[in-house]
């Protein structure tokens, strides 16, 4: 059986494609090849790598996203793609909702058995212009795709129509829960290195550094933690477009030595048994696994209400307006605070026993492709 994983637009570190990722390493299916096709460009070795031990082929089209001229841009060359190359089962993934129409209609011209097309988000404003996208899309898509999947109902019904977004398989973001527990040698090791005291107080956020993870907020957030508690931290774990802002604004608030970015790293769960607590101030999520892998890891979360309310597996996970008002930040300062010199624990058991293991989500997937 021959699968392709189709991406509408790069394969960055996202939640996105840390799914396919994290279900592609647990799906054990010795009949089945995996190839990967990148409308744009692989931007993550270890997607390659994993592609790579399965015995597949990662293609990258360098052909970057213009919601304008998807139609020829993308569409064309990935039709093209599929005139020298069959499959038995085209997965799709993309952000926007016309590259999920598009890309199925190619993969369904192609003679592809089964097409499944994934939402693995959701938007901030479902404004009028989105539902008629939403609409159009919805109208070439029930001729060409054969299955509708979503990480979370939300996330359905923001890239889906009635009756389909009903009718979507949900397929809960896992998490790989003994990599994410709660490791105390790791939790010293990593300070050490980070030149972070054991008894410091380190805010934690993963995430891609850009406007929609909302980590400017998060500064001013920090700035005011900061005032308060003398040895706090914050860790940021990413990379993006919004970095040299935010040193910039570290810079103008005096803040340089206290707020340590990390960039792309492969070691997120030792950052997370180094913090304390973790921040997710993102305007929308479509899910948010990474506050899944922070709850594995024994920490309470503290999310913006633009996140999903599924991801709540323990007690200790609270939802705050992440605004740039002087409220919403006092608020999200005292609740963070609140947490220093909570006890850690691991949760690891609990977001099994919730149905987030990764390896749930990998039997799903090899149900759904039939291999």
């Amino acid at each position: 059986m021959k699968i392709l994983e189709l991406f509408g637009g790069l394969i960055r570190h996202g939640g996105e494609e840390l799914f396919v990722l994290n279900c592609l390493r647990h799906l054990d299916a010795e009949d089945a090849a995996f190839d990967c096709l990148v409308a744009e460009d692989c931007q993550n070795d270890d997607f390659r790598r994993v592609i790579h031990e399965k015995g597949g082929r990662l293609t990258e089209l360098h052909t970057p996203l213009h919601a304008t001229r998807f139609s020829n841009h993308v569409y064309r060359p990935v039709r093209d793609y599929f005139k020298t190359h069959r499959y038995d089962v085209v997965h799709i993934h993309a952000s926007s909702i016309a590259a999920l129409a598009l890309l199925a209609a190619a993969a369904d011209r192609a003679g592809t058995p089964k097409v499944i097309v994934h939402s693995h988000a959701t938007g901030k404003t479902d404004s009028l212009a989105h539902r008629l996208f939403r609409f159009l899309a919805s109208l070439s898509e029930r001729r060409h795709v054969d299955v509708y999947c979503a990480c979370s109902k939300d996330a359905a019904l923001w890239k889906f129509t009635p009756p389909y977004a009903e009718k979507a398989i949900i397929i809960k973001n896992g998490v790989d829960c003994e990599r994410f527990r709660f490791r105390p040698e790791r939790r010293a090791s990593l300070r050490r290195q980070l030149g972070v005291g054991a008894g410091a107080f380190v805010i934690c956020h993963v995430g891609r550094l850009c406007a929609v993870k909302n980590q400017l907020f998060l500064l001013e957030v920090f700035e005011q933690v900061a005032a308060r508690i003398p040895d706090a931290f914050l860790l940021l774990v990413g990379e993006g477009e919004d970095r040299e802002k935010l040193e910039a604004a570290a810079v103008r608030k005096h803040l340089t030595e206290r707020v340590l970015l990390t960039g792309v790293t492969d070691n997120v769960p030792d950052c997370l048994s180094a913090a304390d607590v973790f921040a997710f101030p993102s305007e929308y999520e479509g899910f948010g696994i990474v506050a899944l892998e922070a709850q594995c890891a024994g920490l309470p979360v503290v999310a913006s209400e633009g996140v999903p309310r599924e991801i709540r597996v323990t007690d200790d996970v609270c939802f705050l307006k992440a605004e740039h008002t002087e409220k919403a930040v006092l608020e999200w300062a005292d609740k963070l605070c609140a947490y220093r010199g909570t006890a850690r624990r691991d949760n690891s058991a609990a977001v099994a026993a919730a149905g987030y293991d990764i390896r749930s989500a990998a039997a799903q997937l090899k149900k759904l492709y039939g291999c």
